[in-house]
Parts: C-alpha cells; structure tokens; sequence
C-alpha cells in the first residue's frame, strides 16, 4: 500500500532521516555482527533513497538495488542517489525482479507492514538471499497498527497483520533464521532484527 500524506511527512523529513542514519544504522550494524563490506545489497521500499543512503554510508555496502512502489519517491530517490553505486525501479516486494540467491543482503526500514499479503513478501525476499545471506529488517507490531493514532492518521491492512513472534515464525519457515531475540525500540513501537538464510556460500 502506497503511503498517505501523513505518513509521507513522518517519514520524509530531516528527523527521519537523521534517525535512520544514526539510531537505525547502528541497530542494524550491531546485529550483522559488523559492516556490509563491498556486498551486494538490495532494499526493498526506497522511499526518496535515505536507506540507500545509510546502506552505503553506515553500513559499508558496495552497491545497492532499491525499488519502491511509488514512482514520485523513486525519482526522489534518483535525485538524492545521483552519481553512487545504485541501481533504481519502480518494484513490488511481492514480486522482486531480480534473479534468485543474487543478493547478499536485503534491508528493509519498516516496509513489510504495509504489504497486504506480507508472507508473499517474505518469501520473495527468502528466494533472492543467496544461501547463508542476510536480512536486516525494522517492522511495526500489529498491537501499534491497532491503535487509535494509526488507525486514524495512517493507511494499512487492517487484516493478516503481524507480531514479532508471528514474523518471526514466517522468516524460518522460508529458511530465515535469526541469531538471539528480536529487539523492541522506540517504546515497544517497532522491532528490529536479522535473520540468515538457511544454506553455505561453499
């Protein structure tokens, strides 16, 4: 589901963008165990590009792939991202154009809750990890999507939602598998994590 202009404003702004390169960033570095050196990583949901941003700044990758399903926040991106190692499109998570086992690592700033049928998202994301491949994710619990701000100030599914052990649950069944528990930030708001595809790199 695309992003009402509410949503729109919280996520496109200078707080935004400082949290995700600062808070955010060092969550994720934290769980990979380290820097995305010189890896292949693709984004799933752009925005204007500032998770591409952080994902070659703070996370240390050599070249991002990112889409989102708004072509206006696409070519925000294309602006921003102008000049560096990105490649961009106009994509859906439930569907991936990209080949099968060719990403290194697949970052998601807090799309999947948006996505109607998020087990489909899952599983794309799933078939084009390599075997032994990362996915850094940051997503929003059902019980915060249910409450009175969300709900009237935001646009989602308000079925097939999801809790952390739910999400959990879903990425090991397609072969995910994380390393220690889930954290909660931002007062129980969002949970992040990371979760390796079953499989060796031989």
């Amino acid at each position: 589901m695309r992003l009402n202009s509410v949503e729109r404003a919280a996520m496109n702004n200078p707080v935004r963008a400082a949290h995700q390169h600062h808070r955010e960033a060092a969550w994720f570095l934290r769980l990979a165990g380290g820097a995305l050196s010189g890896q292949q990583v693709l984004e799933v949901g752009c925005g204007r590009g500032v998770g591409a941003e952080v994902i070659l700044d703070r996370l240390g990758a050599g070249k991002v792939t990112a889409f989102d399903l708004d072509e206006s926040m696409v070519e925000l991106a294309r602006q921003r991202l102008h000049g560096r190692p990105v490649s961009l499109s106009v994509g859906d998570v439930c569907d991936i154009q990209q080949p099968t086992a060719s990403a290194d690592t697949v970052v998601n700033f807090g799309i999947i809750h948006h996505v109607p049928d998020w087990q489909q998202a899952v599983a794309e994301i799933a078939r084009v990890l390599r075997p032994g491949g990362l996915l850094l994710f940051e997503e929003v619990p059902r019980r915060v999507l249910d409450t009175w701000a969300f709900r009237t100030f935001t646009v989602h599914p308000r079925e097939n939602r999801f809790e952390a052990g739910d999400f959990a649950a879903e990425l090991a069944r397609r072969g995910l598998h994380g390393r220690g528990s889930m954290e909660r930030h931002l007062g129980g708001m969002v949970f992040v994590g990371a979760a390796w595809k079953t499989g060796s790199t031989g």
